[in-house]
């Protein structure tokens, strides 16, 4: 790796761990209050009912690109899913800048687990994370180990557990060591995520912004690594899709 392709990944891993510009919100645990949106402030329309009284919950876990990282309320990409998806479900959103899969393996069992209720419909947990840790320097092994670890745990619990792939950055070859461990974590995914996993969202796939996009992907980012909020409609029309047919399950 040359000069400069250090001193990109160098800037990378900070806009990825620090958020460029400061920490991200604090996850903070849901309440019963009028509202069933996010714990970090944001909710959809319609609102939501309470957490505790909600027929069904989606957990949303991960990293800046979870939380929405540098843009206003209810353009992430969980609020953005869920205007799509039934009003008989609530949900949470634990994504928070600078996580790691190691991270979100810390806090699962404070934070999502005693979410979990056995009288709702669905107990669901989304969960994306990878970015942080190839900046880190994890192998696409390691990445996948916590991966897999993170969500049979969920399952354990009792919640159905839906994970995400990795887009490449913006451009696509802004440093091909990212680039190969993020490809090759992608594939560990799609190979064994049945064992471990009720349904994969593979946005590295899309079109417009994944592996196969082109130039034009450019105008779905705000920098490197994040989103805008169109380009987190994209990663909400891919989960809504990947999430209808476990919530239709649930609804009969």
């Amino acid at each position: 790796m040359g000069k400069t392709a250090v001193a990109v990944l160098a800037g990378l891993a900070g806009c990825l761990l620090l958020g460029c510009g400061g920490p991200g919100r604090a996850a903070e645990r849901p309440s019963d209050g009028p509202s069933g949106g996010p714990a970090n402030g944001g909710s959809p329309s319609p609102i939501r009912p309470p957490v505790a009284k909600a027929d069904g919950l989606i957990v949303f876990d991960g990293d800046s690109l979870t939380e929405g990282f540098m843009l206003p309320s209810g353009q992430d990409y969980p609020s953005q899913a869920m205007t799509q998806l039934p009003g008989w479900l609530a949900y949470v959103n634990f994504g928070l800048s600078g996580q790691t899969w190691p991270d979100l393996l810390a806090d699962v069992r404070r934070e999502v687990d005693p979410l979990y209720s056995a009288h709702r419909r669905l107990n669901l947990v989304a969960v994306w994370a990878g970015a942080n840790d190839v900046a880190y320097g994890f192998t696409a092994q390691q990445m996948y180990g916590h991966a897999r670890s993170y969500c049979e745990g969920r399952r354990q619990r009792g919640f159905a557990v839906v994970i995400l792939t990795t887009y490449p950055l913006c451009p696509h070859d802004l440093d091909d060591r990212y680039d190969a461990t993020r490809r090759e974590y992608n594939e560990l995914l799609r190979e064994h995520w049945r064992e471990f996993a009720d349904a994969l969202v593979d946005v590295a796939l899309d079109t417009r912004i994944g592996d196969p996009s082109g130039p034009e992907r450019s105008r779905y980012f705000i920098d490197a690594v994040h989103l805008n909020a169109n380009g987190y409609a994209v990663i909400a029309d891919c989960v809504v899709h990947t999430l209808r047919p476990l919530v239709e399950k649930a609804a009969h």
